[in-house]
């Protein structure tokens, strides 16, 4: 062998050693070995749901299932209400939440979890029954009673969406079907919620319609516990291709039936 040839693989035997270890590094930070575990609602339509079959399913879940396959491990996913999500994983019960988390200021600068960048664009938009022609725009809802998902960022966008004093009667409710179902009979007069999943929902429900006028634009995305810098990294990194290659907007598609335009990503709230 030529001093060269020697001198080649020393560089590429150092390489592997410095490679191994900081590919690694995210695996030792997970709650299970070689699994991350996910807390997700399965109650948030098509974002993360429980399909005919009566297995969960969704975006969320297909995002992390690919995210999953890509860096070589499994997946395990545990279903939990929203409001319980978060607080959860700050305190270490799940490696990541995906279930349509928006990245609002405070969480992109809480030390409670790491927020990561987005996988899709979304707004806030008014849902309401098909038959309430009392309700045209946003500028008819005004003092009448909204539902919307208990702890959820959507209640501050639409509050910021809507005129000093605007906003009547909240009623927070655990997920899409109680909520839906308080509509229908009249306990509620509209729902506050993004425009993407309701869309997909209206599209299954002859009774209830989305308005097209959606404000404050929004990004949303995966959160990671705070103590999983590396998976966080290795995890966004693959996000971000994804949105590069086309991989995100075909689960969209898929799931939203819309695509989204990633060059006209709204800036990060501050």
């Amino acid at each position: 062998m030529t001093e060269r040839a020697m001198a080649a693989m020393a560089v590429l035997a150092a390489g592997a050693l410095l490679a191994g270890p900081a590919a690694a590094d995210f695996k030792d930070e997970l709650l299970k070995t070689d699994t991350i575990v996910v807390g997700t609602t399965g109650s948030a339509p098509p974002f993360s749901m429980i399909g005919d079959d009566g297995e969960l399913g969704g975006f969320d879940v297909a995002v992390m299932t690919k995210l999953a396959e890509d860096l070589g491990v499994d997946v395990e996913f545990e279903q939990l209400d929203w409001a319980g999500l978060l607080p959860g994983l700050a305190s270490d019960r799940f490696d990541v939440v995906s279930s349509g988390v928006t990245r609002t200021a405070e969480r992109l600068a809480s030390d409670d979890l790491i927020m990561l960048s987005p996988y899709i664009i979304n707004g806030v938009a008014v849902t309401k029954l098909a038959a309430n022609d009392e309700i045209g725009g946003w500028d008819d809802v005004c003092g009448k009673t909204v539902g919307v998902i208990r702890g959820s960022a959507e209640l501050g966008l639409i509050e910021a969406s809507l005129p000093e004093g605007c906003l009547g009667k909240v009623s927070e409710y655990p997920g899409w079907t109680e909520m839906s179902l308080d509509l229908k009979n009249h306990r509620i007069d509209w729902i506050g919620m993004d425009y993407l999943g309701p869309s997909y929902l209206a599209a299954k429900d002859e009774l209830i319609t989305v308005l097209p006028e959606v404000r404050s634009p929004k990004t949303q995305s995966v959160a990671v516990a705070p103590g999983d810098a590396e998976l966080a990294e290795a995890l966004d990194k693959l996000i971000a291709t994804y949105r590069e290659d086309g991989t995100l907007n075909a689960l969209v598609e898929e799931y939203f039936g819309q695509p989204v335009d990633f060059t006209q990503m709204p800036a990060d709230p501050s």
